[in-house]
C-alpha cells in the first residue's frame, strides 16, 4: 500500500492548476495514490521499455499519472516532491516485478537534459555522475549503474514487446 502524500496544487473545483498570477507562488503540491504510480509505471513500459529502451521526459510521466507537472512542484517549492513520487515509482516497479523503469525517465532540456535527475541516483544509493565536481570514480560508477539499468529495461521491453503485452 502506497502512502498518500498532500503535495497541493489546485483551483476552485479541486483539480490539479499549472495557472497563476504574475510574480505569485503557489503552495504547490501533489497527492498520489498507486494508481497514479501505476499509471506512469505503465506509460514508461509502453513508451520507453518496450520501444527499445526509449527515455521518456518527466512531464510525460506525471501527465501519464495525472498530477501536477515537476516543474510546477519546483516552482512551488517543493522539489523533494519529484523525489518522493519517483521513489515510490521505483519501489512499485520491484513490487510489480519490473525492473527498474525510473532509468529510463529523463529531464527534457537544461545541465541534465537527457539524464535522470539527482534523485534517481539518491534513491538507488548510487554516485550522482553527472553531479557538478564529481570524481572520475564516481563518475564511472554512477554511469556504468544506469547504463546497467536501461539495459535491463530495454531487454525486459523487447522480451514483453516479442510476448505481444
Amino acid at each position: 500500500m502506497l502512502s498518500h502524500w498532500d503535495v497541493r496544487a489546485s483551483d476552485a473545483d479541486g483539480g490539479p492548476t499549472a495557472k497563476r498570477a504574475a510574480g505569485s507562488v503557489p503552495d504547490v503540491s501533489v497527492e498520489f495514490t498507486e494508481r497514479n504510480v501505476d499509471a506512469a509505471i505503465d506509460h514508461v513500459a509502453r513508451h520507453g521499455a518496450e520501444n527499445r529502451a526509449s527515455l521518456v521526459h518527466y512531464s510525460l510521466v506525471f501527465e501519464a499519472a495525472d498530477i501536477v507537472s515537476p516543474q510546477e512542484l519546483h516552482h512551488g517549492g517543493d522539489s523533494e516532491a519529484v523525489t518522493r513520487f519517483m521513489r515510490t515509482f521505483h519501489d512499485r516497479c520491484l513490487e510489480r516485478g519490473y525492473p527498474p523503469l525510473d532509468s529510463l525517465v529523463v529531464h527534457v532540456a537544461g545541465g541534465r537534459g537527457g539524464v535522470p535527475g539527482a534523485g534517481y541516483f539518491k534513491v538507488n544509493g548510487q554516485p550522482d555522475p553527472y553531479r557538478r565536481g564529481a570524481s572520475a570514480d564516481d563518475a564511472f560508477r554512477g554511469g556504468a549503474f544506469l547504463q546497467a539499468q536501461r539495459d535491463e529495461c530495454r531487454r525486459w521491453g523487447d522480451a514483453r514487446r516479442r510476448q505481444g503485452r
